[in-house]
């Protein structure tokens, strides 16, 4: 793909994602992210060569909207997903094709909505619609069209790298955001009545303050050392009440840990790194 197409693919995508500024994530084959936040639209375009050398080294190119946001990201949708969506009034504002017939959909509610609303819509958008549950939350990253997915899973028989297309970018607003927002709202307060006694009974376990791993993958403290900061939010899910089984599960589910080797090896790690945190937060406590 040239550097023409690269940048209007950018541009489009961009344009429909209708935000003032945007995080840039480069996540590179040794597992670091590179996190650019608070970017506009033209220091996103003034990088592009810059992200096309990275993405050619096999680093994959990510884009979210920086801090909150009017949009929900339904990861891994099927074309059958996405008329479905349509079907029943959430018509995307932008389809980006990460893969043949594998898609992430990104939708407009018309409406900055805060961290708390925003991961539930994202939540119950997935399970309406057959999304990635992991990567329902405010914050997830999608894929920058114009750069190749260099994910092993997705390389063509040759070897080469598959690009990131758009195949819908209109930007609207779907039919009817206020009532199924009024939905995720009352969810949110049946499960918030749900859990009180529990929280009574129960005052040392705050498994639902539990943060994102993302969320720390993404933190700037940890540098993009990926390991460090799978162990720093094992140990922060295990201090809040998580069991051993739902970190250890998390971790591989979380993102691509097939750098450490064959599946066993990858999910050692995870125990591993859940067995360590949880020595930690059973020796201070």
């Amino acid at each position: 793909m040239s550097s023409v197409i690269t940048h209007s693919q950018v541009r489009r995508q961009l344009a429909a994602m209708a935000c003032d500024y945007f995080d840039v994530g480069i996540l590179r084959p040794d597992g670091r992210m590179l996190l650019r936040e608070g970017w506009m639209v033209r220091r996103i375009e003034q990088a592009i060569q810059r992200l096309r050398l990275e993405n050619a080294r096999g680093a994959h190119i990510f884009v979210r909207p920086h801090n909150a946001h009017a949009l929900s990201l339904i990861d891994d949708s099927s074309v059958e997903a996405i008329a479905r969506m349509t079907d029943a009034g959430f018509h995307p504002a932008l389809v980006v094709e990460t893969s043949p017939q594998n898609f992430q959909v990104w939708l407009n509610h018309g409406q900055t909505l805060d961290h708390n609303i925003s991961s539930r819509a994202a939540k119950e958008l997935a399970k309406r619609f057959g999304g990635d549950l992991s990567s329902a939350d405010w914050r997830h990253f999608g894929r920058l069209a114009g750069f190749t997915n260099q994910k092993p899973e997705r390389l063509l028989p040759n070897g080469l790298a598959l690009f990131v297309r758009l195949r819908e970018c209109e930007g609207k607003t779907y039919d009817a955001p206020r009532e199924f927002l009024r939905k995720v709202k009352s969810l949110m307060e049946n499960a918030a009545a749900g859990r009180a006694p529990r929280t009574m009974s129960r005052s040392t376990s705050n498994e639902n303050a539990v943060r994102s791993l993302m969320e720390f993958h993404v933190d700037p403290r940890y540098d993009g050392d990926l390991h460090r900061a799978d162990m720093a939010w094992a140990f922060h899910a295990a201090s809040r009440g998580l069991s051993e089984q739902k970190i250890r599960d998390e971790i591989p589910r979380a993102r691509d840990l097939s750098k450490k080797g064959r599946i066993q090896r990858q999910l050692s790690y995870a125990a591993g790194t859940t067995r360590k945190a949880l020595r930690t937060v059973e020796s201070i406590n």
